[in-house]
């Protein structure tokens, strides 16, 4: 979620939900409309996600593929599927796999990644780096904000369930 207010939704057509357009710098602080605000963007963006968000999957080939990020209904999987093929696999990469969420052009570097200052890199468990590339800022921080909350959500939700060490 930005502080700046633009006209621009991006391919995220829920990001301007509730936005007059208007600058919002009041003196005033009032943390139940932050509140409400945050939880409209966040239940909006996970619908998006539900059905789909277009963004572009970094390689070490200086390229980009178009892609579809989703997140499942539990909030627990992340997938990717190529764009363009209907019947394509989707990578499932468990939340919990999920160590670092990186914003900007230097999170692909230590993994050769082209990545810029549109793009979120996942950090994984096992080593590996994905590269996601955003059409607008916007998109990109509210994925990285979102995300990186899924993410503790599910470890929490890992951690209540385990069984206790004696």
């Amino acid at each position: 979620m930005s502080l700046l207010k633009t006209s621009d939704p991006g391919s995220y057509p829920y990001a301007m939900q509730g936005q007059n357009g208007e600058e919002d710098w009041d003196d005033a602080y009032d943390p139940v409309g932050d509140i409400f605000e945050a939880q409209t963007v966040v239940k909006s963006f996970v619908k998006c996600l539900l059905n789909g968000l277009p963004v572009s999957l970094l390689s070490v080939h200086k390229s980009a593929a178009p892609c579809k990020v989703f997140v499942d209904r539990r909030l627990s999987t992340l997938e990717l599927q190529r764009d363009g093929k209907a019947d394509a696999t989707r990578r499932k990469i468990p939340l919990e796999d999920i160590a670092e969420v990186v914003v900007g052009e230097f999170g692909g570097k230590d993994f050769d990644l082209w990545t810029d200052a549109l793009s979120v890199t996942l950090v994984l468990v096992t080593g590996q780096g994905m590269g996601i590339r955003f059409t607008n800022e916007e998109d990109r921080d509210t994925f990285a904000l979102c995300i990186s909350m899924f993410v503790d959500g599910r470890r929490a939700e890992i951690l209540q369930h385990a069984p206790v060490a004696r």
